[in-house]
């Protein structure tokens, strides 16, 4: 990237400046507050759009000069684009191409070529971004998988976060982060306890095993028992069944005995009242009947003896034979007389007397054909009875049943009762302990598998850490960018600078840190040329030359120099005592007040 103008105008202490490059190398020197640092933050801005003195854009304004309203910076290449630069809104517009920073490489490298000192200034994982980007070396699914399996990664784990490997290690950490801590969560929602590597190895719900045999056994028992329940309860029913067919037969005999124990009397009231009905009846019959003469052999033979008894009473004195003849006939008239009335009665019709006796005999008739009624519905009612009873009493007879037996089986039913409320309590022990054991189990199995998660995932998170596959991975990357920092070091004769997978900066094995300042610029000068040159760049701003010794400064030129095409543009700044001269390989410029001048020939340079 060759600069080969640059035009600066009210930019902070700089009131003017317009430099036309016509060396690779250009030496801007001036004194202390002269404008030096101005233009270079002016040229930096320019080529990257960002502030190097004020973060903010409101605070862009305090870029411009004091007391004018704007300020611009031009910067031109050998290739027809330009950079320009506006204050106070800030904006860098392009013209005849893309930006400095489309490409990766560029956009990684260009803050460090413009800053050298921001590499060292940077933490571990920003360096390896950058070096990420100018070795090209990315994350190549098959090797990281590999890398992981000799991890001792499981190869879910492993599947899971290869997919997001594709989109960079940065989002693949940040995906197993999030999965190690939402398995600290799963652990502690699940425990109760803040997860931690050694409380987690060993946790565990302790609870006593239950034997699979006790709570079968245990169920056998809630059944014999059960059975024994519903055997009893079914003689229970039979028995009181029994009982109560026993209780009605009783009543059903004594019932029985009541209807038939007046079977005599009945009888005999039956026969009585059925003479009363008969005497009754012929008497109705009679008055009803009026005079009809009496029909009939023995009224025929009645009529006929008394009037023989009549006709013979006149004929003298009867001898004893003759009297005793009608003795006889004159009582078989008298019974005559009893059964069927007296023969002087045949044919007469009823007196007034009998017909006014007639309601009275019919109401006693109706009221006698009752109660002959009425006995012989009772004597049948005694008579089935007296069967009833005979069929109920003899034969084999079923065992009683007593109210003690009864009794007796109801106690037995509650003790079982009892008993099986016993037993069921036990079962309901043994597989209340035998579900809290599995679930201890359970438990413990799924804290153990968040754990595994937890460790894994942090391992995963481990690996694709910048320090971790993606360090390995950089540090076979590395190989070519310290040759050329060795090859560098030792073009200038200085200390040989080295990057570790680490990250860390080690001169002749020194780290940074505990490096003097000259040396410290002097590894921040090696490392910006090397990433410069490596990424394409070929550009780099060095501010602060003068800390080197003259003997270090001549180094620093003979470096560049030394360098030819592999640096387009180098530019550096310091302090000097007046103006150094310019030749065919260093393009001297002096600032002073503000505003830049070509230098003299560079040999006449005090």
């Amino acid at each position: 990237m060759k600069i080969t103008s640059i035009i600066a105008k009210n930019f902070q202490g700089l009131r003017h400046a317009g430099l036309s490059l016509s060396t690779r190398i250009a030496l801007i020197a001036g004194d202390n507050g002269a404008g030096k640092s101005s233009l270079r933050d002016a040229i930096a801005m320019a080529l990257s759009g960002k502030p190097f003195r004020v973060e903010k854009k409101k605070d862009f304004g305090q870029l411009v000069m004091e007391g004018q309203k704007g300020a611009e910076v031009r910067i031109e290449f050998d290739d027809g684009r330009a950079a320009t630069l506006k204050l106070p809104d800030g904006k860098v517009v392009y013209a005849g191409g893309a930006s400095l920073e489309d490409a990766d490489t560029l956009r990684a490298v260009l803050p460090i070529a413009l800053n050298p000192a921001s590499f060292a200034a940077a933490t571990p994982d920003e360096r390896r971004t950058a070096l990420f980007a100018l070795t090209g070396c990315g994350a190549d699914e098959r090797g990281v998988e590999q890398r992981l399996i000799e991890r001792g990664l499981e190869q879910r784990y492993i599947d899971a976060v290869l997919p997001l490997v594709g989109s960079g290690f940065p989002a693949a950490e940040a995906d197993a982060k999030r999965r190690a801590t939402e398995a600290r969560g799963a652990w502690k929602a699940l425990t109760g306890e803040v997860h931690g590597d050694k409380k987690a190895e060993g946790w565990s719900v302790e609870a006593a095993p239950v034997d699979d045999a006790a709570i079968q056994q245990a169920k056998a028992d809630v059944q014999k028992v059960q059975d024994e329940i519903s055997q009893a309860q079914q003689q229970l029913g039979e028995l009181r069944a029994r009982h109560q067919q026993q209780a009605g037969r009783q009543q059903q005999i004594a019932r029985l005995k009541e209807q038939a124990a007046p079977l005599e009397r009945i009888k005999a009231k039956l026969a009585a009242d059925q003479l009363d009905l008969a005497k009754v009846r012929d008497e109705v019959e009679g008055i009803s009947a009026g005079p009809a003469p009496r029909v009939g052999l023995v009224h025929d033979l009645a009529r006929a003896l008394n009037l023989s008894l009549t006709m013979a009473i006149p004929f003298g004195d009867m001898n004893a034979e003759q009297r005793g003849y009608l003795k006889s006939a004159s009582a078989a008239l008298e019974l005559y007389a009893a059964e069927h009335g007296s023969l002087a009665d045949d044919g007469v019709p009823p007196s007034a007397e009998d017909l006014a006796r007639l309601p009275q005999l019919q109401h006693s008739l109706e009221m006698m054909s009752r109660a002959v009624a009425n006995d012989e519905r009772d004597l049948k009612v005694a008579t089935d009875a007296e069967a009833q009873l005979k069929a109920l009493t003899e034969g084999e007879q079923p065992a009683p049943v007593s109210e003690a037996d009864v009794t007796g089986l109801v106690e037995r039913i509650s003790l079982l009762q009892i008993s099986h409320k016993n037993v069921q309590a036990r079962l309901a022990e043994l597989q209340e302990q035998h579900r809290i054991a599995a679930d201890a189990a359970e438990r413990t199995q799924r804290a153990a598998q968040h754990h595994a998660d937890v460790q894994a995932w942090s391992s995963v998170a481990d690996a694709m850490a910048p320090d971790g596959i993606p360090a390995e991975i950089l540090a076979d990357a590395l190989r070519p960018v310290n040759d050329r920092l060795f090859e560098l070091s030792q073009m200038a004769g200085w200390p040989r600078i080295q990057i570790s997978r680490d990250m860390d900066i080690t001169a002749d094995g020194r780290v940074y840190g505990l490096l003097s300042e000259s040396e410290q610029w002097r590894a921040d000068c090696i490392i910006a040329l090397t990433l410069s040159i490596m990424s394409g760049l070929r550009l780099v701003l060095l501010d602060r030359f003068d800390v080197l010794s003259m003997t270090g400064r001549g180094q620093l030129l003979d470096l560049l120099e030394g360098l030819g095409d592999q640096i387009d543009t180098a530019l550096v700044f310091g302090t000097m005592k007046g103006p150094a001269a310019s030749d065919e390989v260093v393009q001297a410029f002096w600032i002073s007040g503000g505003e830049v001048a070509t230098g003299e020939p560079y040999a006449q340079a005090a």
